[in-house]
């Protein structure tokens, strides 16, 4: 019986190094849950690109955004675990949505075979130069001054900014307006256009050029340090709200079931790609870093920040309408 298991094992292992020596054969795509133009799709295919120089194939971007991302990683969920079709995960579609959505169409951590982060990037309160605000506590008075009358954006319900705006108001006792919009380009526009006067964003090279010439006025990093892009910005516990932290990560992920030979090969190429140097500029310039980790560190992150969010979501109450 050991004899027999031995050679079933040496088989197995034999089988593995000659998927990994193979493949890939044939194109690779790329599903990218949102449109073309964002953050996602920008980094997405800067990286397909540079792993289509690395693995001998085209790796092409098949944009199928909808429900908040959920549309495209459902249709990746659900195809065949060889290696051809990956999918860039996000936060909003992974760790938020498993706590919005009894629902969701597939596991976060049943339904995929993660290979690598790609990059992470904390979050910020932003407002307009219309509001005559310099900093949170002048917000926050703001707020409860004017309940219900100042507009926060976002990308659709359930999307991070909503949970987000929501999180902020449960924290402070305020009470503003959600404006969802269909894409960053509208979200961000309606911001600088005054259509809304609050944003729960992530940096990119587009705002950063606003926050320069005063368009926006950031006033939170979401995180425990400050960013050495916005040096003079507090960070949440600075300015007097512990515990309001909020950042976006994308990751690389496969169908669950897909050989670990292939999976290995995918991580190995992905975090060579996160040290080019076009790579990296294109990251920076989103305003994201680049984060580069293994298959098993990748699961273990997805697990821990499904886990921060049930807890925080628990405690807001949220609900999707």
């Amino acid at each position: 019986m050991k004899v027999k298991l031995f050679f079933l094992s040496l088989t197995f292992l034999l089988i593995q190094q000659v998927i990994a020596q193979t493949y890939p054969i044939k194109p690779i795509r790329l599903i990218v849950p949102y449109p073309p133009g964002g953050s996602v799709d920008l980094v997405g295919r800067t990286v397909a690109k540079k792993l289509t120089e690395n693995l001998g194939q085209p790796v092409i971007i098949d944009n199928k955004g909808g429900a908040g991302a959920r549309l495209g990683v459902e249709l990746a969920s659900k195809s065949p675990p060889d290696g051809y079709t990956l999918v860039v995960a996000t936060v909003t579609s992974m760790s938020m949505a498993v706590n919005m959505f009894p629902k969701l169409p597939y596991d976060p951590i049943k339904s995929f075979s993660p290979i690598s982060l790609l990059t992470k990037a904390p979050g910020l309160l932003t407002v307009n130069d219309t509001l005559p605000v310099k900093n949170v506590k002048e917000f926050i008075d703001l707020l409860k001054n004017k309940p219900g009358q100042i507009n926060y954006s976002s990308l659709g319900n359930g999307s991070i900014q909503h949970f987000t705006g929501e999180y902020f108001q449960s924290l402070t006792g305020t009470q503003m307006l959600h404006v969802p919009y269909q894409g960053a380009g509208p979200e961000l526009m309606a911001i600088l256009g005054n259509q809304v006067q609050v944003g729960f964003e992530v940096l990119s090279s587009f705002q950063l050029q606003n926050y320069q010439s005063g368009k926006l006025k950031a006033l939170v990093v979401a995180a425990k340090e400050r960013i050495t892009a916005l040096p003079n910005v507090p960070t949440s516990s600075e300015a007097g709200i512990p515990g309001f932290e909020f950042s976006s990560w994308f990751s690389l992920m496969a169908p669950s079931g897909t050989p670990n030979a292939i999976i290995k090969k995918l991580n190995d190429e992905t975090r060579k790609a996160l040290l080019d140097k076009e790579v990296l500029e294109v990251i920076t310039l989103q305003g994201q870093e680049a984060a580069g980790n293994t298959p098993e560190e990748m699961a273990a992150f997805l697990e821990a920040d499904i886990a921060k969010w049930a807890r925080v979501m628990k405690s807001t109450n949220f609900k999707v309408e």
